[in-house]
């Protein structure tokens, strides 16, 4: 019982992973913002089989299932077994279903003080769904989304760049990114992706005043770029300017 009452009460970072070398990145950034913050790690990994011949028979698809399930399973106690090494309080969890689905309910149910989640660069699943995951928990869950494009060096984090709509309170996670460059002595910059179905609600000067009598003189840069996508605006930005941490702001809606 006080090892499950732990759990419901220890803050964790929940890290998707995918086994790619830029998730191992996210996690040990993760362990480096758990070491800070006093929390624990939570990995996931979402698991389907793969894309086989419908033609053979039921058995061997099974069987295929089966040796995926093991496999993935495997891993994913390999690295929990690490991070407990390395001295962090580690789970994990391997679910069945869609990546962005998984990655979503864990973040709802497990209810994470942040998500740490790597680029793997073009064509990676975690690339393709930057704009899905990033975007739906940035929308419904109380915490921010920390994204490592592949060029991140975890150990020398100099560029921080905060995705921000300029509309709506975003103190908790603006709170957080001046936080992490104040850590890593980083340059932070806040930046607006105008894109075409965006709508601007209210006066970015009244958002920059706030920001002001939040934070005081906290230094940072604003960025607004036109894109006809947010995502893409967001990595093309990240891209160019050799960015090591996006951080997606939680955008809570009534």
């Amino acid at each position: 019982m006080a090892s499950n009452q732990r759990r419901k009460t220890m803050r964790t970072i929940l890290v998707p992973t995918d086994f790619s070398d830029n998730s191992q990145k996210a996690l040990e950034f993760a362990q480096i913002i758990a070491e800070r913050y006093d929390a624990g790690i939570s990995l996931v990994h979402a698991y389907h089989p793969p894309i086989i011949d419908p033609n053979l028979p039921p058995e061997a698809l099974v069987t295929l299932a089966e040796q995926t399930e093991k496999i993935d399973r495997e891993k994913l106690e390999a690295w929990e077994k690490e991070c407990r090494q390395d001295g962090f309080a580690c789970e994990s969890k391997l679910v069945f279903g869609s990546a962005a689905d998984v990655i979503l309910d864990e973040v709802l149910e497990q209810k994470p003080i942040l998500v740490v989640m790597g680029r793997t660069g073009k064509g990676g699943w975690l690339d393709k769904l930057m704009g899905s995951v990033a975007t739906s928990v940035s929308a419904k869950a109380a915490c921010p989304v920390l994204v490592l494009p592949p060029q991140a060096h975890t150990k020398d984090i100099k560029r921080i760049v905060y995705a921000t709509e300029l509309e709506r309170p975003e103190e908790n996670a603006l709170g957080f990114a001046f936080n992490l460059a104040e850590h890593f002595n980083a340059e932070l910059d806040l930046v607006k992706v105008n894109a075409s179905f965006e709508v601007n609600v209210f006066d970015d000067e009244q958002f920059i005043g706030d920001i002001k009598a939040a934070f005081g003189d906290k230094k940072y840069t604003l960025h607004a770029i036109d894109e006809e996508s947010v995502v893409d605006g967001l990595q093309n930005y990240a891209d160019k300017h050799h960015a090591d941490l996006i951080v997606m702001a939680t955008r809570k809606r009534d």
